[in-house]
């Protein structure tokens, strides 16, 4: 099949908004676009909210090109934008006008004299994917839509054309709303001279015709996102996966193909919890599922997570792709095929196993056409609706820890976690309130100490310039500290010293003995105390613990334990670039030999304490017929990781997708060895057999990993 063209291409896209694979209604195909955000809108408030729901009342006006007799008017209408995080919106829209009017100045020689006094109802509708590109008060964006212009004549039969516009606009805020004018590119094709009557011309073919539409609209929020949906946290943020799966295309009657089962892989980037991008390869699988035929699919999707979190998440998808038909393909005629170009909608939910491993199941639309000249196809007539049906498993990598994907956790982790959180908050504030306390009474101690000396001093001061005495002879100015003592006796004391305190009107100052006495006490007793606090400081444990306190958990792992020892459970929201084990390597099966290049990522071990490691594959074979592998492998290593040993020998066994045989199993042996010394960054070699199938195929492997 030959590139499209330009002007063709939005005629394969424009099937957007006609996935009806049992009849070519287009308003079934509307409902089937609008019925997810709809359900999702009036959802139970009990449910995760992920996704912004905000109303676009909304005005368009088109102006035709100057070979369409339409009048230049407006229609009316709106959008149901649906936001995925603060840049990417998934927008239904419609439109519509009755009694349209015709340029009667030219309708005759456009549309021909059946046309004369007479006029049409007109619908827009379709669906449009924005990209804002900023988050401030004024915010411009581009979008691209697909849609069906609906032409419904006065005494003539109604027409669908497609329809594929892109453009922009400018977002800003307006008496406490947001309001946005837009501008873009409509293009349709049709033949004017058969739009009021059947066209007996003969040599006339269709035309695409680009018309501007502009207009205007405010937004009505009925919903928010949530706010760690809403974070920009940009490529930091943001999580690999891979997705093996199995699935079956069923092929619309008029190709006359036998359904097709198939297996493949796709892999991307998830820019958020609620939006990423993916890139796709398939092959066909035979009838005994042992081998492949020639058939392979490949393309890229976007996929819309309508909420995030524990449970259940459903999910919308967008993309294009295209089927390739080998040269030693034949259908039930023995007839070769040509390739074809699909245009890819669908939708589909996720199970959640762990933060980062899911079950998905999903349902496609490949919409494609028969005739293979794309000048001719112009309605949603002229498109074929195939369906896939997929199952897989999709496991996430990368991504930061305090990522929102790893605040979805279940129930169960959640109320642990914040059990956890509270006893530690506890346990903070009561030595917070504590120390304090501490702080607050030694101050006041040495408060006291200082105001005693400097009471001691000016009574020593004045006993040696007045003789003990005031002015008068009759009274001395004591400083009294906050707190402390002050001994004070009258008259002349006793010969023991140990007399009544008031004796006659003399004053006279405690010894000196006496206040070194009580100064030694009060230092030994702000020591002790200092002590006793610095000894708690230093025993206190991570995280604030208490002093001589342990919290055991069950399932919960301390917080300082070794990443490379957490089960895999928990360590799959903590995976490091440093897990990554790269490879390439050569395999053999029946005489063939590929070229392969993979990568397996070391997950840890399946439970606390556990020899045996997770350690899942994803390889792709080159050379021959193409081969890509996808394994969830389980791998034990002899010896210990802190051995002085060079060698560290391990044995791995796993099952998953292998094409060309669909499923298949794996086992291997094999040795890491050190290239550098322990105190060093650490460097191992990895070399390994593998046998696929029961050695059906062998593969001899070298990687590099910074882990063993």
């Amino acid at each position: 099949m030959s590139a499209l063209h330009p002007e063709t291409l939005f005629l394969l896209l424009e099937g957007t908004v006609t996935k009806q694979a049992s009849s070519r209604s287009i308003v079934g195909a509307a409902h089937l676009i609008l019925l997810p955000a709809l359900l999702f809108a009036v959802s139970s408030a009990s449910q995760a909210q992920s996704v912004g729901i905000a109303l676009v009342p909304s005005v368009q006006r088109i102006d035709w090109h100057d070979d369409l007799a339409f009048s230049n008017e407006w229609l009316y209408g709106g959008r149901l934008s649906l936001l995925f995080g603060k840049y990417v919106e998934l927008q239904p829209f419609y439109f519509t006008r009755d009694g349209y009017g015709l340029d009667s100045s030219r309708v005759e020689s456009v549309f021909g004299s059946s046309a004369i006094g007479r006029g049409l109802d007109m619908r827009h509708y379709g669906t449009s994917v924005q990209l804002n590109l900023g988050d401030g008060a004024l915010v411009p964006f581009v979008r691209t839509s697909a849609g069906v212009l609906r032409l419904k004549p006065e005494g003539a039969e109604r027409q669908d054309r497609i329809t594929l516009s892109a453009g922009g606009g400018l977002r800003f805020g307006v008496a406490g709303l947001n309001a946005e004018v837009f501008a873009e590119q409509m293009g349709v094709r049709m033949n004017p001279r058969g739009l009021f009557e059947p066209d007996t011309t003969t040599g006339v073919s269709l035309r695409t015709f680009r018309n501007l539409v502009y207009g205007a609209a405010v937004t009505i929020p009925l919903s928010t996102a949530r706010e760690e949906d809403m974070q920009d946290d940009g490529l930091r943020g943001s999580t690999a996966p891979i997705e093996p799966f199995v699935g079956v295309l069923r092929y619309d009657g008029a190709f006359g193909l036998e359904d097709q089962e198939l297996a493949g892989v796709r892999a991307g980037i998830d820019f958020s919890p609620v939006f990423g991008l993916r890139g796709f390869y398939w092959r066909g699988v035979n009838a005994d599922r042992d081998g492949t035929v020639p058939v392979t699919g490949y393309g890229g999707e976007a996929q819309f997570n309508l909420n995030t979190g524990p449970g259940v998440s459903p999910y919308l998808i967008v993309g294009a792709g295209q089927i390739d038909y080998g040269d030693k393909f034949r259908d039930t005629l023995g007839q070769a095929r040509d390739n074809k170009s699909a245009f890819i909608i669908g939708g589909g939910a996720s199970l959640r196993l762990t933060d980062r491993i899911r079950l998905n199941g999903a349902i496609r639309d490949y919409i494609m056409t028969v005739d293979e000249n794309l000048d001719n196809v112009a309605t949603t007539g002229d498109l074929t609706h195939n369906t896939m049906l997929t199952a897989g498993l999709t496991i996430s990598l990368g991504g930061r820890m305090d990522s929102p994907d790893r605040k979805a956790t279940s129930g169960r982790e959640t109320e642990r976690e914040r059990e956890l959180r509270e006893l530690r908050e506890m346990r903070e504030l009561r030595e917070l309130r504590t120390i304090r306390e501490e702080r607050m009474e030694l101050e006041r101690e040495m408060r006291g100490d200082r105001e005693m000396r400097r009471g001691r001093d000016s009574m020593l001061n004045m006993r040696d310039a007045r003789g003990g005495m005031g002015s008068d002879g009759r009274y001395i100015t004591v400083p009294v500290p906050l707190q402390g003592e002050v001994i004070l006796r009258y008259g002349i004391p006793s010969r023991d010293m140990t007399g009544g305190l008031r004796v006659d009107s003399t004053v006279v100052m405690g010894s000196s003995g006496d206040v070194a006495r009580s100064l030694a006490d009060i230092e030994r007793r702000l020591t002790e105390r200092l002590d006793a606090i610095e000894r708690a400081q230093q025993t206190t444990p991570r995280q604030g613990a208490a002093p001589g306190v342990t919290v055991v958990t069950p399932g919960v792992m301390r917080a300082d334990t070794p990443i490379d020892s957490m089960p895999v459970f928990r360590r799959l929201r903590e995976v490091r670039s440093q897990d990554l084990q790269p490879y390439v390597g050569l395999g053999a099966r029946d005489g063939d030999v590929q070229f392969i290049v993979g990568a397996r990522a070391d997950l840890g071990p399946l439970s606390a304490g556990s020899g045996f490691r997770f350690v899942p594959e994803l390889a792709v074979g080159l050379g021959g017929n193409l081969s890509v592998l996808a394994m969830a492998n389980m791998r034990y290593a002899f010896g210990s990781e802190t051995s002085a040993s060079v060698l560290r020998p391990y044995v791995t066994v796993g099952g998953g997708i292998y094409t060309p045989t669909v499923l298949g199993i794996n086992t291997a042996i094999g040795s890491s060895i050190r290239l550098r010394e322990a105190n060093e960054r650490p460097l191992f070699l990895n070399l390994e057999l593998q046998g696929l199938n029961l050695f059906s195929e062998t593969r001899v492997l070298i990687g590099i990993s910074r882990s063993r």
